[in-house]
């Protein structure tokens, strides 16, 4: 064989192997893309947004949706997009608040590290807890790496709601 066969015959493979990639990885993420896009509808329709700046899922005791974007007078809102696990379960009803009425992720962030400074902060996210707009705050301590923390703020007034505190790892009994 040539150098050019040889040239060709790499960069088919080449190619194959990444279009096989893309299509993987387009298969696995669809289900995930379409959802965002019914909640970024349903959003848009019960907030009356004009613009959407963030969609994030988040599951807890239930599987909720957050979405931040503006309305037509130009104002940050919030919108909580609750979905049922049972089938059979009605929806609940969307919570929508102005950004003015919510604790900012930063005043969270650092009312937090202040409060824990030995806390190596691995994800702070909106969410619900008991069906209450919440801050989520995922940290393990940088002193103990054998345990991870939860703890959830009211969205709100930025006061703790609830602490759960996890083993590092699960072993049977």
């Amino acid at each position: 064989m040539t150098t050019q066969r040889w040239i060709f015959a790499v960069v088919a493979i080449l190619l194959l192997i990444v279009t096989t990639i893309a299509i993987y990885y387009k298969d696995i993420k669809s289900p995930r893309w379409s959802d965002e896009r019914a909640v970024k509808a349903e959003a848009i329709e019960e907030a009356q947004l004009t613009e959407v700046d963030q969609v994030s899922k988040h599951v807890w005791d239930q599987v909720s949706w957050f979405v931040s974007g503006k309305n037509a007078d130009g104002e940050q809102m919030y919108v909580w997009l609750q979905k049922p696990t049972d089938e059979e379960m009605p929806a609940a009803e969307p919570i929508i608040m102005k950004a003015s009425d919510a604790e900012a992720e930063k005043g969270i962030r650092a009312k937090f590290e202040l409060a824990k400074p030995e806390a190596d902060v691995l994800r702070v996210q909106p969410g619900l807890l008991d069906g209450k707009p919440a801050w989520e705050i995922f940290y393990t301590l940088k002193t103990d790496h054998n345990h991870y923390y939860y703890e959830f703020y009211s969205f709100t007034s930025g006061e703790l709601m609830n602490l759960y505190k996890l083993p590092a790892k699960t072993e049977p009994n």
